[in-house]
């Protein structure tokens, strides 16, 4: 799994990754090279499903996407190349704003929303 993680994370800056067969199999020889349009393609339903979960949350809240104008890009998928071109298309008017260390915004975030629910004493 943490093979697979760090090839998703170098297709995020280079055109191909690879990986070692004998890194899972000792008895097999080999390296698989995957390059991010075909990395995309795996993607496709995980990609529309994204999609359809922002379109939804748009319909739930009454706002069009042209009504969005910031768009802050967070959490360790933002970094993917498909997913800043997704939200791009879907929000071309807005300002995307793209942080350095998008998982620790995601941890900020948490952080404020856990303050702000109401305590029970």
């Amino acid at each position: 799994m943490i093979k697979c993680q760090k090839i998703k994370e170098t297709l995020s800056v280079m055109v191909n990754a690879g990986l070692d067969v004998d890194d899972f199999d000792t008895n097999q020889e080999g390296n698989i090279q995957i390059s991010q349009e075909e990395f995309q393609k795996m993607c496709e339903l995980l990609l529309n499903r994204v999609k359809n979960t922002l379109s939804a949350a748009l319909h739930n809240s009454n706002f069009n996407a042209n009504q969005i104008n910031k768009v802050l890009h967070v959490g360790g998928g933002s970094r993917m190349p498909m997913i800043k071109q997704l939200l791009r298309n879907m929000f071309p008017e807005a300002e995307h704003c793209i942080e350095e260390h998008p998982d620790e915004v995601v941890a900020i975030g948490a952080a404020y929303y856990f303050y702000s629910l109401p305590s029970d004493s």
